[in-house]
């Protein structure tokens, strides 16, 4: 069983996949797409692992009651996603990261998200780092460029808030 905490996995993979968008955009006015790709299908684990294991852990460790910063986080992710839609471009690349550097504080700041499950989550952490490290790669979907693509930070926020809000019981 890992000794790691939550925030010190989860902040780590931020730390890869900063690296790995770095990476992509290392060459001015270019998208190197391995690279991109990696970041993508990386930044969607990375998601599904928020969405699949420590929301719903934190959500039960508090009784069914959810985080603070949940629906925002919900929210955020689905924008992201959305940008992660679109042929890959500098300019979407800003976009998205319009997005990723206040979602990041939020999560792995100082009294984020990451540091309130450390603390909710103390005695059953190993196990869930453990159950993060086996998650499998998300199957990612080719590239989409239609009319309908959303390509803004703003844009993509208020369709997935809208979203969020019509699955709400």
């Amino acid at each position: 069983m890992s000794e790691e905490s939550i925030s010190a996995f989860l902040s780590a993979d931020h730390d890869r996949l900063d690296g790995l968008l770095e990476a992509a955009l290392a060459r001015p006015g270019e998208v190197d797409r391995s690279r991109y790709d990696e970041f993508r299908g990386g930044l969607l684990r990375h998601i599904a692992l928020e969405e699949k294991i420590l929301l719903p852990a934190a959500r039960a460790a508090r009784g069914g009651e959810p985080l603070v910063q949940e629906r925002r986080l919900r929210i955020e992710h689905g924008a992201i996603a959305a940008l992660l839609v679109p042929t890959p471009t500098p300019g979407i690349a800003a976009e998205l990261r319009k997005i990723l550097g206040p979602h990041n504080v939020i999560e792995d700041g100082a009294g984020g998200v990451y540091e309130t499950c450390d603390a909710l989550l103390a005695e059953e952490s190993g196990g869930i780092v453990e159950r993060m490290r086996a998650y499998p790669p998300v199957k990612v979907a080719r590239y989409q460029d239609g009319p309908r693509v959303c390509r803004t930070a703003e844009a993509v926020l208020v369709v997935s808030a809208l979203q969020k809000e019509r699955r709400r019981p």
